[in-house]
């Protein structure tokens, strides 16, 4: 059937002038619009992996805490796995040094058996703009 209003020859040569244009579109609209998203989901993922590294540390941190004899010792021990973590979790030096650990225990002297023990660890992120504030808690096995 034929359309008085089209001439057909007309209707035939539509769809080859437009060859094309749907990818250059496609690529004109996409980059403004995924370009940020892209950013932001980089960014994010930064922040989180340094905080899932700070969260493992500050865990081991505490566990090498309530495992030692004396608190003298356990300051030591938490100090030296602090820095190993660190450098092993790939952190860098301006992070490493920047780390502040505070403990608080729930009994005096630290170490008693049965005590609570919670470390936090606040590290300056300069790389993401953020400080990171994590902390982890143990108790200090009763049979020690």
């Amino acid at each position: 059937m034929r359309c008085p209003f089209v001439r057909q020859d007309a209707a035939r040569k539509l769809p080859s002038r437009e060859t094309g244009s749907a990818s250059v579109e496609f690529v004109v609209l996409a980059i403004p619009l995924f370009l940020p998203i892209f950013i932001y989901l980089t960014h994010f993922a930064d922040l989180s992996d340094s905080e899932l590294k700070a969260r493992s540390l500050v865990r081991q941190v505490v566990r090498a805490y309530v495992a030692s004899q004396s608190v003298e010792d356990a300051h030591q021990r938490a100090r030296f796995v602090l820095n190993f973590g660190a450098r092993e979790l790939g952190m860098r030096d301006e992070e490493i040094s920047s780390m502040r650990l505070i403990f608080t225990c729930s009994a005096d002297p630290c170490l008693t058996p049965g005590a609570r023990v919670r470390a936090n660890l606040t590290l300056d992120s300069s790389a993401l703009g953020r400080v990171v504030k994590v902390s982890s808690q143990e108790y200090v096995s009763p049979w020690q």
